[in-house]
């Protein structure tokens, strides 16, 4: 079998879209299937970047997401690319430059097309005071949706989700770990003496420094637990993005910004905290989440979007209202005793070792095996 990706995010851009779609090429490659991303440039590579199969075309900035990049390419140059590769499948990740670009190429071709959904943008619109473009979003949402022979969603709460808005022939296909890479083997005692943390409990953030995050809940809830409990707690805020140069300059005295990781400052982040906060409540599945509980952290999420999957209150995780900055503070106070960060981190480790990625990619192939298998949509998207 072979398999063409178009997709509008892709390494060296670091996301849970990204990450999952390196897991999965390195996958297919040691199954011996053959497979082509094809992504914007961005203008670097990285050490992620090797030995992926990737064919990049140049573009732009967005305002909104300047981390990401949007290309247009004509569709004769792209149907040319794609004929040449000869794909039996097209999964198409995003629905934007590249998404649509490979959706017009492949209707074209007349070429099988599973699409995968992964980011909640009617949520990220109220964030960003755009929600009159709710409408519009969601009506071209379900359009280009609609030439897919399955829709993957990446979480019962996202599939629930799009359902309600029109879409058809929707399946799960949800995320695993690197149970070997995120482990709580990679402590670091010297990194925290770094941080000056050695006899705090460190509260760790993962992700996008941005608005629909949820970090300007997180800052509140600090500034809560700060009046009783400052001296005793660190708050370690890891990644980069626009809200980034306004939460630091809140100087918040107990709040350190360790700027992006990757490899393994990022394991080693991860295992050398205490506990897990992620505030969010926009995520489609929420892999930093997934990635903390392999860690060995216990974790406080929210009781919106996707880490509702596998996230049990008070067994597994302490689950705050969603946008509640005394819920989320509670949650911080109570896991300051050890025995509670104890029993939920043996149970969120528990968690990580359930979800293997061989046995997602597995159900992933048998999508890409009866697409192949049935007869593409008669319908042009040109």
């Amino acid at each position: 079998m072979r398999i063409a990706f178009f997709t509008d995010t892709f390494y060296p851009q670091i996301n849970g879209v990204s990450n999952t779609l390196s897991y999965l090429s390195r996958y297919l490659q040691d199954n011996q299937v053959e497979h082509l991303f094809f992504t914007p440039d961005y203008g670097f590579d990285t050490a992620e970047c090797a030995d992926l199969p990737v064919v990049r075309f140049k573009g732009f900035r967005p305002v909104i997401y300047p981390e990401c990049r949007l290309a247009f390419v004509p569709l004769e140059r792209m149907t040319r690319l794609l004929a040449d590769f000869a794909p039996d499948v097209v999964h198409i990740v995003t629905e934007l430059g590249i998404g649509l670009s490979g959706l017009r190429a492949a209707s074209v071709l007349n070429i099988p097309i599973i699409m995968s959904y992964h980011t909640n943008f009617d949520k990220y619109l109220q964030f960003y005071h755009l929600t009159h473009f709710s409408q519009a979003l969601w009506s071209y949402m379900k359009w280009f949706h609609s030439f897919a022979q399955v829709n993957l969603c990446p979480s019962r709460d996202t599939m629930r989700s799009v359902q309600q808005h029109g879409f058809t022939n929707t399946s799960i296909w949800s995320r695993g770990i690197d149970l070997e890479r995120f482990h709580p083997s990679h402590f670091s005692a010297a990194l925290r003496e770094q941080y000056g943390a050695r006899d705090k409990t460190v509260f760790l953030y993962v992700g996008r420094i941005s608005a629909e995050k949820g970090l300007d809940v997180l800052m509140q809830s600090i500034r809560s637990v700060n009046e009783t409990h400052g001296k005793q707690v660190q708050f370690w805020i890891t990644g980069d993005g626009p809200l980034l140069n306004e939460l630091a300059a809140q100087e918040l005295p107990n709040v350190m910004f360790t700027g992006e990781k990757r490899g393994e400052e990022l394991v080693q982040i991860y295992a050398s905290a205490d506990a897990f906060v992620f505030p969010s409540g926009t995520e489609t599945f929420g892999n930093v989440v997934l990635e903390a509980m392999a860690s060995g952290l216990p974790v406080i999420c929210t009781d919106s979007g996707g880490v509702t999957d596998y996230t049990v209150p008070d067994e597994n995780a302490l689950v705050c209202r969603y946008r509640d900055p005394a819920s989320l503070s509670g949650a911080i106070l109570e896991l300051l005793d050890p025995s509670l960060r104890s029993r939920i981190r043996s149970q969120a480790l528990r968690t990580a070792k359930s979800r293997s990625w061989d046995a997602i990619f597995e159900n992933l192939m048998r999508h890409y095996t009866a697409a192949q298998a049935a007869l593409p949509l008669r319908r042009t998207a040109n």
